[in-house]
């Protein structure tokens, strides 16, 4: 019987303790002052001299809408051309950055290998996306081509027309640089036909 007594509280001890650490654990991630502090105002001792855990109730509200901002931020940060949050090495935020516009590259030059054949395609992307939220492969490689339409050749901005016509039923679509006049059609039956005129 002592020994059940025992036991009992012990585990209550154990118990009480685990309250006090998640107590403190959510004071300091609220921010709320000194998170050991917090702690320790919640405890009072017990007639045997030992210290007693009292649940602190904690507003979890707060500390999620910061951690959704600083989410945010840091994303727009990376991918968007938000600016740096403040608490971040600047030097792995530059390589961090880098690196998702190369992988961002790699997947449009998977998507479009005519447009990546292009001539100073992996320095003009690069520069291109620096800045803009990607929109996936197949948008950001459309976004890319008609930023530098005038400077693509014939076969590029013909993997472009195909692209647009394929995901329509019918369509006429025409692409005029100073290179050029190009036509796309598409109708059942037909296909895609690029028809080509001089310049």
């Amino acid at each position: 019987m002592v020994a059940d007594a025992a036991g009992a509280a012990d585990a209550a001890e154990v118990a009480d303790a685990g309250e006090e650490a998640m107590a403190a654990d959510a004071a300091e991630a609220a921010g709320v002052g000194d998170a050991a502090g917090v702690a320790d105002a919640a405890e009072v001792p017990d007639q045997a001299g030992r210290r007693v855990g009292l649940a602190v109730p904690v507003d979890l509200e707060p500390v999620r809408a910061r951690l959704a901002a600083g989410q945010s931020a840091l994303l727009a940060a990376l991918v968007a051309g938000g600016a740096d949050p403040e608490g971040f090495d600047q030097d792995a935020l530059a390589a961090t950055r880098y690196a998702l516009l190369d992988k961002r590259r790699a997947r449009v030059a998977h998507r479009w290998p005519t447009l990546a054949a292009e001539p100073e395609f992996t320095a003009r992307f690069l520069s291109w996306a620096a800045g803009r939220p990607p929109a996936g492969a197949h948008a950001d490689g459309l976004g890319f081509g008609d930023a530098y339409r005038d400077e693509l050749s014939e076969d590029a901005r013909v993997e472009l027309l195909r692209a647009r016509c394929a995901r329509r039923r019918l369509a006429v679509l025409a692409d005029r640089t100073a290179n050029g006049a190009l036509l796309a059609l598409r109708a059942p039956g037909l296909g895609i036909v690029i028809l080509r005129t001089p310049r």
